[in-house]
């Protein structure tokens, strides 16, 4: 099936290539320009047939294709001017350089309204877990809330409220949403993300309830679980992911109660053989102190705390991390020491109890840049003696300049001790806060041996998935379907000249770009999906093919309609030594944005 799935995505794209080909190759025709190749690819010619003085081919490199009409170079006098496109006029040149933008387009506006006739089904924007710190977080936004606009425009499933919160940039955005039957309106402001180079809202998807894949010859199958029974409980508490997870990693034997179609069943998994270990862990992380998100409010504006400060301490105690709630009560009035652009700063508000209660519940924290750790209780590291706010200066004797060094050594060690180098600084508020790490020499240096744990991996013969929780979207008649694909076409269009114009400005981070290894992976995504699913994706790809090739750059069909309207404007056409040289750099620049999507495309892969 997989294989079946990849061919429809290689057809998919070829379709693409066809379509916008062909609008060249009509357009030709339509204003009596000899055509002398059509080509899906480029380089040396693999197969093809002649028709009508056109080499219809298929060639060796599989990243778009072209139309090559006569006389498009005006030194090409190698036909009659008839056959020739040099001697054609500007609004039938125009024609052939904007012919395959204008199929690309006709071919969405026939798709869309063809799927939505069928019906498309769509992640549901239901709200499941809301990523803590989050801009979604900070604006309320719970787990069931259903988003149905985003200032003011129709939101149909969660990947279009994904890219138009990427879009809004980093402004305040009014989201209509639906709660326990009332619509409300809530305004955010979206986080910028640096790992995905994107504006997130910090929302995940809904899933529905677990299925189970059972393997045949495993403890699950012996209990008598099948595949697609619905998981209810497990080991007494209520089927949800971290339930789940806990009780299969237990190893015991595990209670259960199922749905299979109308009937509940319950038993007991007998205990599994332990697997292959996990891969080794010590027990630590690392200090979580760093301001990531705020629920505003008057006394909180009042003290003054912000987004990216560093809480070293609080009412002159060194705070070192995570739990906010030890200090949900104390004096009237609130002092904090925190670290903001590299200097130290005092904030302090007086607070009434209920407020400095609330504490915990509207500022969120996140692990800092230092290499400050915390032992979770009862693991390796605590039991080595490794205390909270410690900072780990070398394990086995390997430097430690960022937490992915950590990882890397841990792992690597395949369960053998490790030898931490750690520096305690005294207790004292005021040489906690060092933000350049410029006074460490005050702290003790201790040598601690840790013993990395490698947990067993139990194997019940089971996998519990839950899947996302869609909607359909299905037109109610031929006007409303023609109604959506126009919309969806024209949305699509003012997307790309946004996420363009994004680009520029730096609130979208190009390592999002795609090219073509991008298109086929996503391609078969949209065919393992269903028939609708990967025709709407078709035709969503067919738009930003139109937008790409208006773009006024030279080789592109756009950089051709600018020399056209140029010279429409002067009565001449550019020079030949202007257009050649146009012509050479903007193939560079293409070639490069090719290299640059694709190496995009591998490191996404790796």
């Amino acid at each position: 099936m997989d294989f079946v799935n990849i061919i429809f995505a290689l057809i998919g794209i070829g379709l693409l290539i066809f379509v916008h080909e062909g609008g060249h190759f009509l357009a030709a025709r339509f204003a009596g320009v000899r055509v002398e190749v059509f080509s899906l690819g480029f380089g040396p010619r693999l197969c093809g047939f002649r028709w009508r003085d056109t080499d219809f081919r298929l060639s060796a490199v599989p990243f778009g294709g072209y139309v090559l009409a006569a006389g498009v170079e005006p030194s090409d006098r190698r036909y009659p001017a008839s056959e020739s496109l040099w001697a054609k006029k500007v609004w039938q040149r125009a024609l052939f350089w904007s012919g395959g933008v204008i199929m690309n387009v006709l071919f969405a506006l026939l798709v869309f309204p063809l799927v939505f006739s069928a019906g498309v089904n769509f992640t549901a924007p239901l709200v499941g877990r809301v990523q803590h710190g989050s801009a979604a977080w900070e604006a309320g936004l719970l787990p069931g809330d259903r988003v149905v606009a985003v200032a003011g425009h129709e939101v149909r499933s969660l990947d279009t409220l994904a890219v138009e919160i990427a879009l809004h940039g980093h402004r305040p955005v009014d989201l209509t949403i639906e709660r326990d039957g009332e619509t409300q309106v809530v305004t955010v402001l979206p986080h910028f993300d640096k790992q995905s180079g994107l504006y997130r809202l910090g929302v995940e998807p809904a899933y529905g309830e677990f299925e189970l894949t059972v393997a045949p010859d495993g403890p699950a199958a012996a209990a008598g679980l099948a595949n697609g029974d619905v998981l209810l409980q497990i080991d007494g508490a209520a089927a949800a992911g971290e339930a789940i997870a806990t009780a299969l990693d237990a190893g015991g034997p595990l209670s259960f109660e199922v749905r299979r179609g109308e009937r509940t069943i319950t038993g007991e998994i007998p205990a599994p053989r332990a697997g292959e270990p996990a891969p080794p862990l010590v027990g630590i992380t690392m200090l979580a102190r760093k301001v990531i998100g705020l629920r505003r409010t008057d006394w909180l504006d009042r003290l003054g705390l912000e987004r990216g400060d560093t809480i070293l301490a609080i009412d002159g105690r060194p705070f070192l991390g995570g739990d906010l709630a030890a200090f949900a009560t104390g004096p009237e009035e609130l002092r904090l020491q925190v670290v903001r652009d590299g200097r130290e700063v005092d904030l302090g508000v007086r607070v009434r109890a209920a407020e400095r209660g609330s504490l915990a519940d509207r500022v969120a924290l996140g692990v800092d840049d230092s290499r400050r750790i915390v032992p979770s209780p009862g693991h390796a590291a605590e039991l080595a003696g490794v205390r909270a706010g410690d900072l780990i200066e070398a394990i086995d004797g390997r430097p430690i300049g960022s937490w992915d060094d950590v990882r890397e050594i841990v792992r690597a060690s395949a369960g053998e001790p490790l030898r931490f180098r750690l520096r305690r600084l005294p207790p004292e508020s005021d040489a906690f806060f060092d933000p350049a790490e410029r006074d460490l020499p005050r702290g003790d240096v201790l040598e601690l041996v840790v013993s990395a744990e490698r947990a067993p991996v139990y194997d019940y013969g089971m996998t519990p998935a839950a899947p996302l929780i869609e909607q359909e979207l299905r037109a109610t008649g031929f006007l409303d379907a023609l109604r959506l694909g126009t919309v969806c076409s024209f949305d699509l269009l003012k997307q790309s000249y946004v996420t363009l114009k994004r680009l520029i400005t730096g609130d979208v981070g190009a390592k999002n770009l795609g090219g073509f290894i991008r298109i086929t992976q996503v391609s078969y995504q949209a065919a393992k999906r269903g028939p609708s699913w990967f025709w709407y994706f078709l035709a969503l790809i067919s738009v930003n093919l139109a937008f790409v090739n208006l773009l006024p750059i030279p080789v592109l069909d756009g950089g051709h309609l600018l020399f056209l309207a140029i010279e429409k404007v002067k009565g001449s056409p550019v020079s030949a030594r202007v257009f050649g040289y146009s012509q050479v750099v903007g193939l560079v620049f293409v070639l490069l944005l090719v290299l640059f999507v694709t190496y995009n495309d591998i490191l996404r892969l790796l």
